[in-house]
């Protein structure tokens, strides 16, 4: 009796500890993208952005210890680029970092479409692409984990109805005092802003990649626990 105990015992050992083991592992991204968010180096965040990435880092944690989605729109003139990618990067990162509560958006004054630059990027460091529609345009899924549901990437104004109205933190990551088309964004809470250079049509791709490693860098930091 007392050797079908022991055995109990430790079966029930193994599974908790089996258990366990599986809830404190962190999600499992692809294996490139593992390997490109660990490449980043987190101390070459803009200095001039500190004060509104602390405010969101500060916002991400708080999201932990509520049950309740926690929602952040970034905002810009098209939501063609830099909104989208920060999008792309922050839903990632709070998925790899086990910030379960958050839910990332994009939107822009205009709606325009997703530049093919960032979709090329995505595809060449790691993430899985696939062209779908939305509202009869062009749209693209975005996995970055077989455990996670894609990201839907599409242009949208910052009226668009499928963007949440409560609990959102809102950022805006173009330089409205640069970009005349930047301006007067109206967003549903207190704007953080967090601009990012601007990539123009004529632009090298050089130049394209650099901006979005920048925008990819400073998404890891305010994710990063450990920092």
């Amino acid at each position: 009796m007392k050797k079908t105990i022991s055995v109990f015992v430790l079966l029930l050992t193994i599974v908790l500890f089996s258990s366990f083991n599986r809830e404190n592992a962190a999600p499992r991204l692809y294996p490139e993208l593992d390997r490109y968010f660990a490449a980043l180096n987190l101390k070459q965040v803009d200095q001039s952005h500190a004060q509104s990435l602390e405010n969101i880092k500060s916002n991400l944690s708080m999201s932990n210890m509520d049950r309740a989605d926690w929602n952040i729109i970034f905002y810009c003139s098209e939501n063609s680029f830099r909104s989208q990618a920060s999008q792309v990067f922050l839903q990632t990162l709070s998925f790899a970092n086990k910030h379960k509560n958050v839910k990332v958006f994009s939107a822009g004054k205009t709606a325009s479409g997703v530049d093919a630059r960032l979709i090329d990027y995505l595809t060449q460091i790691g993430y899985k692409v696939s062209k779908t529609e939305r509202r009869n345009a062009t749209a693209y899924e975005v996995r970055f984990s077989d455990q996670a549901d894609p990201i839907v990437l599409f242009s949208k104004p910052a009226s668009d109805k499928s963007l949440p109205g409560s609990d959102v933190t809102s950022v805006i990551v173009c330089d409205s005092g640069k970009e005349a088309e930047c301006k007067d964004i109206q967003t549903s809470s207190l704007q953080f802003k967090l601009p990012f250079e601007k990539v123009e049509t004529a632009d090298a791709r050089d130049k394209a990649e650099k901006v979005l490693k920048h925008i990819a860098t400073e998404m890891a930091y305010v994710t990063n626990k450990r920092n």
